[in-house]
């Protein structure tokens, strides 16, 4: 196993933890916004098509983080799993929602566009750094108690 201290095992897995239920979060505005709610934010206006499949996908995908969110905070047994279970079920709603747009399932804005490439990103950056040996140790994969 990768040689990580405590204090950096407990960083990463609360960082992992705190970053999952900041997605979740984005992911359940934007179900919001494509259920054609409008969102201010100081004195702009934020908002969507109403797209009702997006906002199901958006919904599920913010459960899903939601969950992997706690069960890192929470510290419960098989966080790791949990987490990535999330990430990856989230990458493959982002996945979903671009290739819709491309073939013309729905209507494309600027915002969605940002959206789903920087999310895109952020998950499976995340899942690369869960599958690194360090990522793996601060979770205490290999461990009795985790």
């Amino acid at each position: 196993m990768t040689a990580i201290s405590p204090d950096s095992r407990n960083t990463l897995k609360t960082a992992f933890g705190v970053l999952a239920g900041f997605y979740a979060i984005t992911f359940f505005l934007g179900a919001l916004l494509h259920l054609g709610v409008r969102i201010s934010v100081g004195g702009m206006v934020i908002s969507e098509p109403t797209i009702i499949p997006a906002t199901i996908v958006e919904t599920l995908c913010g459960l899903a983080l939601a969950a992997g969110a706690y069960a890192v905070l929470s510290n419960e047994m098989g966080s790791w799993t949990v987490i990535v279970v999330a990430h990856a079920f989230a990458a493959s709603g982002v996945l979903l929602g671009i290739t819709a747009i491309a073939l013309g399932a729905g209507p494309g804005t600027d915002l969605n566009t940002i959206y789903h490439r920087v999310m895109l990103t952020a998950l499976v950056a995340g899942l690369a750094v869960l599958f690194t040996p360090a990522g793996r140790a601060a979770f205490g994969c290999g461990d009795r108690n985790q």
